[in-house]
């Protein structure tokens, strides 16, 4: 096959953007789309080559599975076991659990299968996952199983037969991205059957002849053209959504597709991606895909203040050089059939491979080597509430009694409240109806691009639950809602509302929320209201217990209140603006002083994750904010302090016993009245 160099600087087009995307570059909102290029050149190229030996009779499978090992398992392997030294020296248990899944998957030609498989809310951090990336590469060694075998069975037939079936292939394919956005988002990203479809188009370009046809320069200038626009456009405007790959990958998928038929070297594209910057980084784009991802995973793990764009800059240029030495010392080598024979090469990816599977499957049976940090391993438990099993769920069975007096409702920000008010007092008589990213709403419900395209109609449906459930047991008087709300501030966030889709915005949020809480009232239920606790948007449970293993000074961990307020500044909003008819009850009086909030307290690590208690935090918290007498209290004195203001809700609907625990500040505005036990406040 003739050498093309600007498909080398169709490499270098591709794999920077990926760099720049997850580096957090705004500039490349839809950088991800690189790795279709690299799907579509791929196809182009594999059966370039095995459609040219199959024809010429010389096609072996073993020669052209050596040519793969060659070209794929030297530097893959290396970079494989340099993460694994640093994962050794940084990880806690459960990350090191993770990341030993990752390792014995990725040597098993199966990391985008284990990907699918775990992922959800409350999967691993993925900006912290070194070997994330590695699911592409199995999408790719996936096809090259099955591919071979497919045009060996078909040689008999013509080429314009083949290419047909190829192309059939490949728009079930693109079919199956239609049905699995909606059914498997995660599927539809990682799983093959949604990705051939791009493989399959580069292949249907080599089979079709079109790179060698007989094409009028001025059409193939403007195809090449248009082709790489596409491409461009679509890092620039598309973003992530649960749709994709589909609709919104056809641009690049088919402009990279025109790119290789007719921009060769004497079009004005091919021209531009033949320079020789552009060619020399495509030579070693693999092992710069290969080192970015571990290098800014291992960075976030390591700088607990975040890595800010400057460093990120810094760490692109470390990729590149990492990733010019690994194509020289590690790749180039071992494509040299002179050095290294097939026999070589075979043993040293098997033995290199089984032992990467071993040291995985090891990392995984023992928890991450749980054992050598006992405590670390338990520190981030997540507070379940009443238990995984509850998700979702609005039964009796996930309460405490049968005639539960509190109910607990919103997202999982509402469950981890839960074992904080069975620690305030074991005997309280609470109910769980919590779902994972579905706040306590009854007519709104986000578009979310993790999540399956029938979850918005599932969240609805889960809050009509609860209100059949609050109307059917009339042993509940109380309803504490919480959710952090920023699923539902988002700047593009859509919501499905009734049957229609609706644009987000901060007055529609309040407005709706307010119209929850005045049905509660109405319907002679005493609510209050829990905002989310402190964030500034890093993994504050992490940057705990990492300090705890390398032995950095735990203040490291504290959240700054400049950043907890402009984190928060859109969900602070609407809380106050909910304040002023219902109450609000927030944790910051108490974690935090005019500079830092705590990230400990009394020695306790308090945080789970970015903003969720642990477990022991929820307890910790709960027992000293006293949980379930000051949920009572608040809601009961709000509900006073309304017919104080000659707006009291209708009669019997809410108690008059003074509280047991909160204290109304006196001479309050009443616009801006504070509820307290202990050093609770609201807004």
């Amino acid at each position: 096959m003739q050498y093309r160099p600007e498909v080398d600087g169709l490499r270098a087009v591709a794999v920077v953007p990926v760099l720049l995307f997850h580096a957090g570059f705004d500039i490349v909102s839809g950088g991800f789309a690189g790795v279709d290029v690299f799907f579509v050149i791929s196809g182009f190229l594999i059966t370039s080559i095995i459609d040219r030996e199959i024809r010429d009779g010389q096609f072996s499978l073993v020669s052209f599975y050596e040519r793969r090992a060659r070209r794929l398992a030297p530097a893959l392997l290396f970079v494989c076991a340099v993460c694994t030294a640093f994962a050794l020296l940084w990880m806690l248990p459960h990350e090191l659990n993770t990341f030993g899944k990752g390792l014995y998957a990725t040597s098993l030609f199966a990391a985008n299968i284990q990907l699918w498989d775990q992922t959800g809310y409350f999967s691993p951090d993925t900006d912290q996952m070194p070997l994330l990336h590695m699911w592409s590469l199995a999408v790719e060694e996936q096809f090259y199983l099955v591919f071979p075998l497919l045009l060996i069975a078909l040689r008999r037939f013509s080429g314009v037969s083949v290419l047909a079936v190829v192309l059939a292939i490949s728009a079930l394919s693109f079919g199956a991205t239609q049905v699995l956005a909606r059914l498997d988002p995660s599927a539809n990203f990682y799983l093959l059957p949604s990705r051939f479809w791009e493989l399959g188009l580069g292949a249907a370009v080599a089979l079709s002849g079109l790179s060698k046809a007989e094409v009028a320069k001025p059409a193939r200038e403007i195809l090449a053209a248009l082709g790489l626009l596409a491409i461009v456009a679509t890092y620039v405007l598309v973003r992530e959504s649960a749709s994709y790959p589909g609709w919104a990958t056809v641009p690049v998928v088919a402009g990279t597709a025109a790119f290789i038929a007719f921009g060769r070297s004497d079009t004005f594209a091919g021209k531009c991606l033949s320079l020789r910057p552009l060619v020399a980084v495509g030579l070693f784009s693999y092992s710069l895909y290969l080192w970015h991802q571990p290098v800014f995973a291992f960075a976030r793990l390591r700088l607990s203040g975040g890595v800010t764009q400057a460093g990120y800059a810094g760490l692109i240029g470390l990729c590149f050089v990492l990733a010019y030495l690994t194509w020289r010392h590690v790749e180039t080598p071992f494509r040299d059939r002179r050095r290294f024979g097939r026999r070589p090469v075979f043993a040293m990816t098997l033995t290199a491979g089984a032992v990467a599977v071993i040291a995985g499957l090891s990392m995984d049976h023992s928890d991450g080597f749980a054992s050598r940090h006992l405590a670390l391993a338990r520190l981030n438990e997540p507070s379940v509430g009443m238990g995984k099993e509850c998700d979702g769920v609005v039964d009796l069975k996930c309460s405490t009694n049968e005639n539960p007096e509190i109910v607990i409702w919103g997202d999982s920000f509402a469950r981890h409240l839960v074992d904080g008010a069975r620690a305030s007092d074991p005997d309280v008589r609470l109910a769980q109806l919590t779902k994972n990213n579905c706040g306590p709403f009854f007519d709104l419900a986000p578009v979310l691009p993790n999540l399956a395209l029938d979850w918005p109609q599932q969240c609805l449906d889960h809050n009509e639950a609860v209100r059949r459930f609050l109307l059917a047991h009339k042993s509940v008087r109380y309803v504490v809602l919480s959710s952090p709300l920023t699923q539902y501030l988002g700047r593009e966030t859509v919501f499905l509302r009734g049957k229609g889709l609706t644009r987000s915005s901060p007055e529609l949020v309040t407005q709706n929320f307010q119209s929850t809480l005045a049905w509660l009232r109405s319907n002679g239920l005493q609510a209050v209201v829990v905002s989310p606790p402190p964030r500034d948007g890093r993994n504050t449970g992490l940057c705990v217990a990492r300090a705890r293993l390398l032995g950095l000074p735990p203040g490291d961990c504290d959240l700054p209140v400049a950043a907890v307020e402009a984190h928060d500044r859109k969900v602070r909003s609407v809380l106050a603006s909910v304040a002023a008819d219902f109450p609000v009850l927030n944790f910051t009086d108490y974690l935090c002083d005019a500079v830092n909030c705590r990230a400990e307290d009394e020695g306790v690590a308090i945080y789970e994750d970015d903003g969720h208690f642990s477990r022991k935090g929820s307890r910790h918290i709960g027992r000293a904010l006293d949980f379930s007498r000051t949920f009572v209290a608040a809601a009961e004195h709000g509900c006073e302090q309304k017919r104080a203001d000659n707006r009291s809700p209708p009669r019997g609907s809410c108690g008059f016993a003074p509280p047991r625990s909160a204290e109304l500040n006196s001479g309050d505005d009443p616009d801006k009245r504070s509820y307290r036990s202990g050093t609770w406040s609201g807004f």
